[in-house]
């Protein structure tokens, strides 16, 4: 058989006997089904040979039946019903406990949960971290796993990659569910995997009673709200779930990873060639209830198929992903086809999937599911709604739903106060932007700051759960020294609940609701919304986690768009103290040549003419824009040629003779910063400098200036309007170009009525900008000092 020229009945036979040996008697009708349809492509394409793609398409639905048949029968082992007694001992000696977590030396429970229609599904709970502790009073997180997966899903990479393991090390109570149908999930009351009763479900049963089985279960044993974390599946089960109001009354937080409502955009072309070619519904036909997508027919038959002469797999992989993979390095990467198919195929280009584990994935995925659930899912993608399973017969549908058609499951109702974390990828297939925009477009009314929305351009759908950087972070500054230099691990050291924030259009902060990094909208702004939006939302966000008030520290920038937001009486009912490192509000007299050399010859005003809105100072920035990142080498080349600029020496000419920075740590923060910001940001720094005022951003004239502010010119910030009661700790440097003595002079004299006990002001001559966060000595100097004001708050 061949994927590129012509094709004969000879062809289509050899294929069947690729995996004869599999079939049994009782697949006649399926052998039947395929050799008839194969027959007519023969007869299709021997009249139209001018279509490559099409015959190719046609020839994978052929493949695809073929697939599914063979692994159907072929891997039928008969499952004791855990009405049997030794069901229970292979859950306790052979489970996932035994096999994924206790090797990794940590402790680990098995549980059971009976659903109100009579599944019997497997839940672990990881109750401690490695290093041990007291279990109990952890806050709990239930994590559930998507489509054609289990709970291994958490578990698949070593245990400082697997968010399980790293959530039960963070002080989490871990509970990982597997929905039924799965290995480890295949129990009922009365039925058995082999009847067809047993597979009579959709994700529709999976909200109505395995997610609320498993949630009601976790809130019994723990006693506390839960926090949840899903991927694919577990993320529309649980949106489905929170619009109808179900299980919000016992959860705490919802993180939903590559989230699946809309799935009508998705580009998966194997996705979407078996929901167009109606797969599923053959197989249902077929009497095929339990879609079984690990049977060993379709592993060999793919393989003989890649091994025959003039079979070019590229062409078959292009036609169900829409990338070109060469074989050879898909099999390096992956080892055998079956990884290639569920992971690479399926799910969009994953950058940084961790080939390690591929063994692993092989051992435990992929897992099976009901055809009509695979049914309901194709719905889905060819009508671009999020409903109930469709009976396609309107008495049927009267019968289940009281209506002749699906009721949909309104994702505007999900209640407005539920925190939810959504994070999506660029890359994926399944969980396409396109869709989740549409997801988002519906939770628009959602408070601001009980949504927090993360994309990812180079991610696609297992990136989320197998990628060797899922753990990292930024917010890089306050952790890039060793932990016992870095202020945010000795706060935490000692005794802090830390959160370390990023401002929009830092690596990890460029999400958004509707816009992209390459819109220009995406950029149109200032540090004055930074001041408006992003401080206050952080500031809300973690006072209703803790229920606290907040002790703020904040370095260069983060302590002016703190004054900014004080001046206006923004969050100070939700703050404790403020400790300001390098503080900057007035810069007047800033005498850093390459700051006041790029204000003074309006580069940033030159950029923005020319189309430049993202400011990327990392040419090199995975995320930066083309255009932004070529500015940057013409930008800093003009600069430069400055006079009295010695470019010889950048962190000096722009921030200052630092003392004491950590030059061990230069490749860590090469690797991490700088970061981009809005190129009109940089506009209002430098209206700053230039004018020496804390005014809002101009709009460069009169009218527009009106627009925006109702009066010509913008309003000022009245630093005298802090309120004076707000203990503030502020350290400032002798040699920092940034944070001049003078401009700091200006600001303590705005602060002149600041009752005296509750402003502390620490002084260090050989300290420049940098020195308060990278230097070496900023533990003993700067520091322990600001740890003591904040014990006296």
């Amino acid at each position: 058989m061949r994927l590129q020229g012509d094709y004969d009945d000879k062809a289509v036979q050899d294929v069947l006997r690729a995996f004869h040996i599999y079939i049994l008697s009782s697949v006649s009708i399926c052998v039947h089904f395929t050799i008839k349809n194969a027959k007519k492509l023969v007869a299709d394409t021997a009249g139209n040979r001018k279509t490559t793609k099409k015959m190719a398409n046609g020839l994978a639905s052929v493949v695809l039946v073929i697939l599914f048949c063979g692994s159907a029968f072929a891997s039928r082992t008969k499952l004791v019903s855990v009405k049997d007694e030794s069901r229970v001992a292979v859950l306790a000696n052979d489970g996932i406990c035994s096999s994924m977590v206790e090797p990794h030396g940590y402790g680990c429970q098995e549980h059971t949960v009976t659903t109100k229609d009579g599944y019997i599904l497997s839940l672990q709970r990881i109750p401690v971290g490695r290093s041990g502790g007291e279990p109990g009073n952890r806050p709990p997180v239930l994590l559930q796993h998507g489509l054609l997966m289990d709970a291994i899903t958490w578990l698949l990479s070593p245990p400082d990659q697997s968010l399980a393991l790293l959530l039960a090390d963070d002080g989490f109570d871990v509970w990982l569910a597997s929905t039924r149908g799965t290995k480890y999930s295949r129990g009922h009351t009365s039925l058995s995997p082999e009847d067809a009763a047993y597979w009579d479900w959709t994700w529709d049963e999976l909200v109505a009673y395995d997610l609320p089985a498993t949630y009601e279960y976790v809130y019994g044993q723990t006693g506390q709200k839960v926090h949840y974390v899903g991927h694919s599946l577990g993320t529309l089960i649980a949106l489905a779930s929170f619009s109808k109001g179900q299980l919000v009354s016992v959860l705490r937080s919802a993180a939903l990873l590559s989230p699946i409502a809309y799935v009508g955009q998705l580009t998966s072309p194997l996705a979407r060639t078996a929901a167009d070619n109606f797969i599923a519904e053959a197989l249902m036909w077929l009497g095929i209830h339990e879609f079984d997508p690990r049977g060993e027919a379709a592993v060999e038959l793919l393989m003989k198929i890649c091994s025959k002469a003039g079979v070019d797999c590229t062409h078959l992989l292009t036609s169900f992903t829409g990338r070109v993979c060469e074989l050879t390095s898909c099999l390096e990467k992956v080892s055998t086809p079956v990884l290639t198919w569920h992971v690479f195929i399926t799910v969009g280009q994953n950058c940084c999937l961790n080939s390690s584990i591929v063994n692993v994935f092989l051992q435990h995925e992929p897992q099976s599911t009901s055809t009509k659930n695979m049914i309901h899912v194709a719905q889905m993608i060819r009508e671009g709604t999020i409903r109930m399973y469709d009976y396609q017969d309107e008495d049927e549908n009267m019968k289940h739903y009281g209506q002749p058609t699906p009721p949909a499951y309104d994702m505007t109702t999900i209640p407005n106060d539920l925190p939810l974390f959504l994070s999506y990828g660029g890359a994926d297939a399944l969980s396409d932007p396109d869709d989740v925009k549409l997801l988002l477009e519906s939770l628009k009314d959602h408070d601001g700051d009980k949504l927090v929305i993360q994309y990812r351009e180079d991610y696609a759908h297992a990136d989320y759960v197998m990628a060797e950087n899922a753990r990292q972070e930024d917010a890089g500054t306050w952790v890039l020294n060793s932990p016992n230099e870095s202020l945010g691990f000795i706060l935490a050291d000692n005794g802090y609940d830390v959160w370390l924030a990023n401002s929009r259009g830092t690596n990890y902060s460029r999400g958004h609701t509707s816009l992209s990094p390459n819109d220009p909208s995406y950029w149109d702004w200032s540090w004055d919304e930074l001041a408006a939006y992003d401080l206050p939302a952080f500031f809300q966000l973690v006072h209703d986690q803790t229920g606290q008030k907040l002790h703020y520290v904040g370095h260069s920038l983060g302590t002016l768009i703190a004054f900014a937001a004080f001046s206006q009486d923004k969050m100070v009912n939700m703050l404790r103290s403020a400790a300001l490192l390098s503080p900057i509000a007035y810069m007047g007299q800033m005498p850093s040549p390459l700051a006041r050399g790029a204000a003074d010859i309006f580069l940033a005003e030159d950029l923005l003419w020319l189309g430049i809105h993202e400011f990327a100072p990392r040419g090199t920035h995975r995320n930066a824009t083309f255009f932004a990142r070529k500015a940057v080498a013409q930008l800093l080349e003009d600069i430069c040629k400055q006079p009295d600029v010695n470019c010889s020496d950048l962190m000096t000419s722009f921030t200052g003779k630092n003392c004491c920075v950590n030059s061990s740590q230069t490749n860590i923060f090469l690797e991490h910063e700088p970061q981009s910001t809005a190129t009109r940001n940089m506009i209002h720094l430098a209206q700053m400098i230039r004018r020496g005022t804390i005014a809002m951003y101009d709009y460069g004239s009169k009218g527009e200036n009106d627009k925006h502010y109702g009066q010509p010119t913008p309003p000022e910030y009245n630093m005298t309007g802090i309120p004076n009661d707000i203990p503030l700790f502020l350290g400032y440097g002798g040699q920092d170009l940034l944070s001049d003595v003078k401009d700091v002079q200006t600001l303590l004299d705005s602060l002149h009525d600041h009752e005296a006990d509750k402003l502390v002001v620490q002084y260090t001559e050989e300290y420049a900008h940098a020195d308060f966060v990278f230097g070496v000595n900023a533990s003993e100097v700067v520091y322990n000092p600001l740890m003591a004001f904040f014990k006296l708050q």
